[in-house]
């Protein structure tokens, strides 16, 4: 488990590569941004946002794949959202509404 505050996709990448893994992660799963901010923004700001945003302090963690349906769907009030998988194969992917599968680049907060 960590902090996504440089980004989902930054550190979702960070996760990965120390666990040496991949993960596919599902689009149209990723909660966006609520409010006033998704009132003014373009659906692809608010996918860039929900992708390489930070300082939202949300919590991305893994379970395995015999324990998700543990897991519930809201702890502590506050939802948990299930937005893919990981991979044996090391690289990080992106499943686009459309069923095209990307890569995902991890262009979120670089502190280095």
């Amino acid at each position: 488990m960590m902090d996504i505050s440089d980004g989902l996709s930054s550190d979702l990448t960070r996760m990965c590569i120390a666990s040496q893994v991949g993960a596919e992660i599902e689009l149209a799963r990723i909660p966006t941004a609520a409010g006033q901010f998704r009132a003014k923004s373009s659906p692809r700001e608010l996918t860039e946002a929900a992708l390489h945003g930070g300082d939202d302090y949300e919590l991305l963690f893994c379970v395995a794949d015999r324990d998700r349906k543990r897991v519930p769907k809201v702890f502590r009030g506050v939802a948990l959202t299930e937005i893919g998988k990981i991979t044996k194969q090391r690289a990080i992917k992106l499943a686009e509404s459309s069923g095209k599968i990307v890569p995902l680049r991890p262009l979120g907060w670089d502190p280095f």
